[in-house]
Parts: C-alpha cells; structure tokens; sequence
C-alpha cells in the first residue's frame, strides 16, 4: 500500500465506499480503510445459521433504491447488484385474524385498507400520491444536499407553496408527533397502528414530538422497500469493485488509531500497527463522532466546547433491536390468510401492534429498560422474493423486536444471559400467527442489541441509525451543530457517515452530501447529477 493518497477515508461501510468512488471517479487518488476483514459496515451477510443460509446482520430493508443519486451514478447494476421490489410489500397481522397488506400496486393497497375503513383508504390513497407529488422537492430538501434549519426548511416548503396546496404538508407538522398526524387524519386504529408500525421500522417512533414532520415522505416511500439479490453485501461488493476500478483502494484490518493534524489541518492517519498514511487533501471520518473526536483526534485540536459536547453524551436512539435470524423447512403459512391470503406473500410483517397505544405503550417500557410485556417482533422471510439465499427447499427468516440496548436489570452484559430465552420467546410469538412454523426451524441464532456495537463499533448503544431521530438531532442539528454541515473545526477534516444528516439506513445521504461539500472546498468539477 503507498503511504501517501488525496484522501484518507476512514470507515468501508456504504457512506465510507460511496464517497471514495465519487472521489476516485474525480481523478483524486483515494484509500479507504476498514478495521474490519471485510468491507460494508451494516452491509453484513453471513452465514450465522448453517452453511448456505445467507443471513443480513444489519441492513436487510433498501428503501431508497431508485431514489438515492449514488444508485445511477456509481452504476451499481453494472457491479452485479441487482433487486428485487416485492409486490407484497409489508403486512400487519392482528391478534383477531384480520390483517392489512401493503403492496407494489396502490390500488391494492388501497383496497386492503378499504377493509378497515373505506374513509381512511381514500384518505391514504390522497396523501400517498400527494407525498409522491412533492418527492422531488422532499428529497432536495430533506435528503440529498446539505442540511437546511427547521426554520429554512419551514420556508422552502411555504416557496413551493405547500402549505397553500396540501392537506398534509403544514408546518405545524414539525412540533407533532407521528401520532398526531394519524389522529388527524385517519380513523381506524388498525390503520393507524401500521402506519405507526412503519414509521418505527424507520426509526421513527410515533409518539416523538417534531417526526410528523417526515412522515409524509416515509408514507411517499411505504411501497418501495426493496431487497438486494444475494445479500445486502453484494451491495457493498459492487462499491468495492467501481472504487477499484477507478484507481480506488479499500484496506481491510487497518483500524486507525490517530488522525495527525498539523498546523490546524488534518494531513494523515497512523493506523493501530503503526503504519502513517500522508492525506495530501483530506480526511473523512464515517465512524461516529465519539470515536473521531475523542480517540482519533488529538485533545488539542478539538475545541474544548465541542469536545466537552462528546464527553457529555451526544443523542442516541433510546431503543435498539434484537434479532433472531433463522434457518427454515418451510415459508409461514398465517392463520390471518383466511382473511387475506396475500399475507402469506408479505415480505415484511408486523406481528401484533392493532393500535398506537400498543406501540405506545412499549415504548414506554422499552425507554425504561424493561422488555415489552408481549412480545410482537416483525418478521422477513426474504427467500420468498430471493430463493438463492438459502439451500433449495430451505428459507431464511429474520424476526426484530424493538428493544432496549441496556436492560434495567443488568444493563447490556443481561443480554449474553437471557438472548437465547428471549429469542426462543420471539419465535414462539410468531409461531402464533403462524403454526406451521412449529417443528420447522432448522437452526436459529439471538443477535442482541448488545451485539450490535460489538460487531459494528460506530452503531453506539446499539444505535443502528447512529443518532437519535428527533427534531433536535436532524438537519443542521445532527449530531451537533457544529458539525452539522460535515465539516469539522479541524481543516480538511469532514464526517460523512450516518452521524450526519440525513441519518442511518442505506440512503446514501451522508456520502453524497459530504461529497458537495467537499467539492466546493476541493474546487471538484462536478460530474455527477445534482438533484
């Protein structure tokens, strides 16, 4: 490896690969450098079960294909990435047999919905295709450039006068709960509760004030779940591969232990063997910021405000997930399908919550550290829409279950002792909904919320989306004022990972985003399409 490069990325999960293709592909000579053996970060596929069971650890929704810049620009189709949009997109199944399907085709859904109530399928139906209407400006606004203030954004929507035109578009909406905006505007708690049941799936719990704010663009998107063929780290493969191509070079086993600064300016890394690589023009951090700030960086080159912010606790998600990722005989067949047989065709599927005040509820005990006093996990069976992640005749399935990452009783390490009793206690609760399942788990394995910052170290707290979502950590908030606008007080220093607005999930936002920024700095001449 040569001990000098343009730019020093520091992290190859999605973030940290996207931003070095879009560098190489400017001409900059580019290294990305992972501690891990492999690259892609949540971009995790392995085989946890038995061989020939391909399981995603992390990322195992793709919501913003076909959305997201990088997805066009980087040619990813080109690298052998490939999707599948499942027309049966998500389900809610409820403990009296009934249930709710989300399908590619709206009037489908629609009609689903009209089930429950024909008033909130026609009310669907409008904000569906409103929030479908407004996408374009919804994403330039709110997901791919850098990040405007509250108040800015108040005013680009009121320019493009959606307050004048839209029924769900207001700026009430960004003192409001998820909650609120389905009071007001649907009536059927079984609709609502899946709504809701989205929206968390997200990351966006329902009873936050200031997450109304995004929901109509979670709705705009509530059909467009997509699953990567193969495994989600085929995603990460074909990134490697147009990094590569391009002159790129991803490091694996090189965990960086200091960013050098001189004179105020961050000019390379020393990694944990102490190999020196020289950043002639940058560095980019896309691991999170208590990493960067105070264990990369030397305590002199952070301002003592901002170093006193890290020390101080920056906001995480105050809920994780716990997993269970199984290897099957059999795909579930619900009870529920008597009522609509398309659930058994649903990718992804609630189990349990018929209100918000269930959803409610959990969280409460969550937030306290206290498991959910029933347990209604949701549930994907990918081999239904990709039959080569598993053995022929076989399936893989995943349950989540909202979580706390520290338990009120022992705190994180009470998970080593009871993961395997409460997955065992998951599994049951799907069993319910779906008996055949009985005697037809092959294998399973407990994935905790204590696993999750061990296996993938920026995701603190088993903050997956690594930053709390809420009005105070979004936009130009996130994680922190200061470095809201992916630069840092130390010159030719920038973050570009999912710390970064807009926030976890494979968006692509944090990357591309940084990569503005950096442009202008840098005076890159700007190839690629600019939304």
């Amino acid at each position: 490896m040569r001990d000098a490069f343009d730019a020093v990325i520091i992290g190859a999960g999605h973030n940290g690969l996207t931003l070095g293709c879009y560098l190489a592909r400017c001409g900059m000579e580019v290294v990305v450098l992972e501690r891990r053996h492999e690259e892609g970060g949540g971009l995790a596929t392995e085989e946890l079960t038995l061989p020939g069971f391909l399981h995603n650890v992390h990322a195992n929704y793709h919501t913003f294909v076909e959305m997201a810049p990088a997805i066009s620009d980087l040619e990813v189709e080109n690298h052998g990435v490939s999707y599948v949009r499942p027309e049966v997109q998500m389900a809610s199944i409820f403990e009296d047999g009934t249930a709710l399907t989300i399908h590619s085709d709206l009037d489908k859904t629609c009609a689903s919905i009209a089930r429950f109530s024909e008033e909130d399928a026609e009310t669907f139906a409008r904000l569906y295709k409103e929030a479908h209407g407004y996408v374009d400006l919804l994403l330039g606004t709110l997901m791919y450039q850098p990040p405007m203030s509250v108040k800015e954004l108040t005013k680009a929507l009121a320019a493009f006068g959606v307050e004048d035109r839209s029924e769900f578009l207001g700026v009430k909406l960004r003192r409001e709960t998820i909650n609120w905006f389905l009071e007001r505007h649907f009536t059927h708690p079984k609709v609502k509760a899946h709504l809701a049941f989205h929206g968390a799936v997200c990351g966006y719990a329902n009873d936050v004030p200031g997450l109304a704010i995004g929901f109509p663009l979670l709705v705009g998107k509530i059909d467009n779940w997509h699953l990567c063929v193969g495994g989600s780290h085929r995603l990460a493969h074909g990134l490697w591969r147009d990094l590569a191509q391009h002159g790129g070079v991803m490091v694996s086993d090189a965990e960086v232990s200091r960013i050098e600064v001189e004179g105020g300016r961050a000019v390379g890394v020393v990694l944990a063997d102490g190999t020196e690589i020289t950043a002639r023009r940058l560095v980019a951090s896309t691991v999170d910021v208590e990493q960067t700030f105070l264990s990369m960086l030397p305590a002199e080159s952070v301002p003592s405000p901002l170093r006193a912010k890290v020390e101080g606790g920056l906001a995480h998600q105050k809920w994780s997930l716990f997993s269970v990722h199984l290897a099957l005989s059999e795909t579930p067949h619900y009870r529920a399908a008597e009522f609509d047989p398309d659930v058994d065709r649903a990718w992804v599927v609630n189990l349990g919550y018929g209100s918000t005040a269930e959803l409610d509820a959990d969280w409460a005990e969550i937030r306290a550290g206290r498991l959910p006093a029933s347990a209604r996990p949701n549930a994907a069976v990918n081999s239904l829409y990709d039959p080569t992640d598993a053995p022929e005749g076989c399936f893989t399935g995943l349950l989540r279950q909202f979580a706390p990452y520290a338990l009120a009783d022992g705190g994180p390490a009470r998970w080593d002792e009871i993961g395997r009793w409460y997955g065992r206690h998951c599994i049951e609760a799907w069993e319910n909904y779906a008996p055949n399942l009985a005697g037809t788990v092959i294998d399973w394995v407990p994935y905790t919320p204590a696993d999750i910052p061990r296996k993938i170290r920026n995701m603190v707290e088993g903050d997956w989306m690594m930053g709390e979502i809420s009005l105070d950590n979004m936009l130009d908030q996130r994680p922190l004022p200061e470095l809201g606008q992916y630069r840092t007080p130390v010159e030719g220093l920038y973050m570009a990972g999912s710390t970064q607005h807009p926030h976890g999930f494979i968006t692509f936002g944090p990357a591309y985003n940084a990569l503005q920024v950096i442009a202008e700095d840098c005076g890159l001449e700007t190839w690629w399409r600019e939304i």
